[in-house]
């Protein structure tokens, strides 16, 4: 085997390898735990909900933006649909007008990021925060800042817990939206477009793409898979919380960083997202089973995430060329100016 080849093995084993230590890992320090039926379907289950979330923010980022309300749109988009369900007697048809109105509220959340953002040059940081204190004073609003319970609406109760041929339903669902995302990345004219805005915006507007409606069209897909993450949860639950996704904005976003997905926009992939979701998955239920204090568990999945990013950057360097002492030789090079 050549040594590209063995480069090119060793970068296609990195993230499977650094996941089956941490398994291993979480095997031997939890044993009975960790590994049984119970608790993998919890992590499935914990993966399945956010992992459907990534499936739509990933355009913005490889756009070159970011979504900071992607939480808020599904707690208002979750409260929208328990809410519209009650209001007309939790009947299958009930649910299934207050999906419609969650993924509605959804779209139009997004449809309002991407328009400032691109139409008025804002920057997508200052415009997905506000909107996202915006959409949670909202999201409070309608529930009254309480817990409102929707235990009777069999639609929902399905939705949330139901099974088709023994695999929950979640999971079916976040596997099909999986696929359409890699399709819809790697295989349509839109993907193209979006890695070509994000790579070179300047040089995609000259070739005649619309990057405008490219843009806007990213935050759209953030904000209805947002929504529809919202929707997923609140029936698994079976209750509208106006706060139900406020720790997901922060997962997402560091599950796609961590799966090689650049802040910079134009680099980034769906199944290397995969793996980033599966990361913060395995690390949120190891420190639940290992009792580790809740004030240190953002510090610890800190240093994680910095040493997998670090790893995989060194990895994608040295595969360039690019490493430390090719870096020092250029840095030290004579100046012919």
């Amino acid at each position: 085997m050549t040594k590209t080849n063995r480069g090119r093995l060793a970068k296609v084993l990195q993230k499977p390898a650094m996941l089956a230590v941490i398994v291993v890992l979480m095997a031997i320090l939890a044993p009975g735990m960790f590994l049984s039926s119970t608790n993998i379907a919890s992590i499935l289950m914990a993966v399945c909900i956010y992992g459907l979330m990534v499936c739509g923010t990933i355009f913005p980022l490889l756009n070159g933006g970011i979504d900071l309300s992607i939480g808020s749109i599904g707690a208002l988009a979750g409260s929208v649909c328990v809410l519209v369900t009650m209001r007309f007697d939790y009947t299958a048809g009930a649910t299934v007008l207050g999906i419609f109105c969650g993924l509605l509220v959804g779209v139009l959340c997004g449809l309002f990021n991407g328009f400032i953002s691109y139409r008025f040059a804002v920057p997508a940081f200052i415009v997905t925060l506000a909107s996202k204190n915006i959409i949670y004073g909202v999201a409070q609003n309608i529930t009254g800042k309480n817990t409102i319970l929707c235990l009777n609406s069999g639609l929902m109760n399905w939705i949330g817990t139901g099974k088709i041929m023994g695999v929950n339903f979640t999971i079916l669902f976040f596997v099909l939206i999986v696929i359409l995302t890699y399709l819809l990345l790697n295989h349509t004219k839109f993907g193209r477009y979006t890695y070509a805005v994000g790579g070179n915006p300047v040089s995609a507007r000259f070739n005649g793409i619309k990057t405008e409606m490219v843009g806007v069209s990213a935050y759209v897909i953030s904000g209805f898979t947002a929504a529809l993450t919202g929707i997923v949860l609140s029936c698994f639950n079976r209750q509208a919380v106006a706060t139900q996704c406020s720790s997901y904005d922060g997962d997402v976003l560091v599950a796609l960083v961590v799966g090689g997905v650049s802040l910079a926009g134009g680099e980034g992939s769906i199944l290397g997202a995969l793996f980033g979701i599966l990361l913060m998955g395995i690390l949120n239920n190891a420190m639940v089973l290992l009792g580790v204090n809740s004030i240190y568990q953002d510090l610890l999945k800190g240093v994680i995430v910095i040493i997998a990013v670090s790893v995989d950057m060194y990895a994608k360097n040295k595969g360039n060329g690019l490493d430390r002492h090719f870096l020092r030789r250029r840095k030290c090079a004579p100046s012919h100016s």
